[in-house]
C-alpha cells in the first residue's frame, strides 16, 4: 500500500513536490526543471532515517529528517500529523 503526501523541500528555496511512501522507503519527487538533479528524486529508506524533528518555517509546519549519512532534509508538510504518524509506524524514530 502506498501513501502520498504533498510537501515542499526547503533547499535553496521552497521546492514544491510530493512524497510517495512505500513499504521500504519514502521518495521525494519534484518536476521543477531548475532544481539540481540530486534534489529531483530523493529516496530515503526507513532504516537510514536517524531522527525526525518537527518545527515551523514562518507559519508552515515542517518535518526535518536526519539521515545516517549526516544529510538533513527539511520539508513543509501540510498533513504533518498524518506524515509523522505514518513514519512512526514504519521506523523506530520518535519526534
Amino acid at each position: 500500500m502506498r501513501e502520498y503526501f504533498i510537501v515542499s523541500l526547503c533547499k535553496n528555496g521552497i521546492l514544491g513536490g510530493g512524497i510517495t511512501a512505500g513499504s521500504e522507503a519514502i521518495t521525494y519527487h519534484t518536476g521543477k526543471l531548475t532544481v539540481p538533479d540530486k534534489y529531483k528524486h530523493i529516496e530515503m529508506k526507513y532504516r537510514d532515517i536517524l531522527a525526525l524533528k518537527t518545527g515551523r518555517l514562518f507559519v508552515f509546519p515542517t518535518v526535518t529528517l536526519e539521515m545516517n549519512s549526516g544529510e538533513k532534509f527539511r520539508f513543509i508538510v501540510f498533513a504533518r500529523k498524518r506524515f509523522v504518524d505514518f513514519l512512526k509506524e514504519q521506523t523506530t524514530i520518535y519526534p
